[in-house]
């Protein structure tokens, strides 16, 4: 399988669960004690404002490329949407490239009410073999919970205002909508 990869015969799909570091100084420096204070709380690895990333998360290589079509929200009424969900969209994606693949579309929510709250990773999904030329057509569902922030003493709440990014990795966000 692994030589399939390495000579053409079969397109790499895997993707990174983890951001890597452009240098030491965009790592979390690891303790040298017993207790170790975690300072910089929900923004370590993509979720960080400060860190640079060499290999950023949600990345991965292919022998092909991909082009995503503005996300549309949908109607909570819409067939497409699953049961249960309070918020959907859709997109297509397309094979731009010479040889058929297969893409993960990520789906990454900023609350813009939680200033403490980093965009997050809540949804993903990964298409079949796209031929070049052809394309499909992705719908990401979002729960209440997805929408949702947990607050000490108040357990999960609804946001407000959410907007979505949509992309190849955390770092290659390729379009963003309002949610709510």
């Amino acid at each position: 399988a692994i030589a399939d990869v390495l000579f053409g015969d079969a397109a790499p799909g895997g993707r990174l669960p983890v951001m890597f570091p452009a240098s030491a100084s965009d790592a979390i420096a690891p303790g040298s004690a017993n207790d170790v204070p975690y300072v910089e709380g929900l923004l370590t690895s993509y979720r960080s404002p400060v860190f640079q990333a060499a290999f950023p998360f949600g990345h991965g290589l292919s022998y092909t490329a991909f082009h995503f079509a503005p996300a549309v929200a949908l109607p909570e009424s819409d067939p497409a949407c699953g049961a249960g969900a309070a918020r959907c969209v859709r997109l297509n994606v397309s094979n731009v490239g010479p040889r058929p693949g297969r893409e993960v579309v990520q789906a990454y929510l900023q609350f813009e009410d939680a200033v403490q709250m980093p965009r997050v990773l809540r949804g993903f999904h990964k298409t079949g073999m796209i031929s070049p030329g052809a394309s499909e057509v992705v719908t990401l569902n979002f729960s209440p919970r997805d929408l949702s922030v947990y607050m000490p003493g108040s357990g999960w709440v609804l946001q407000r205002k959410v907007a979505l990014h949509v992309g190849a990795s955390s770092a290659d966000i390729r379009c963003i909508v309002d949610l709510l």
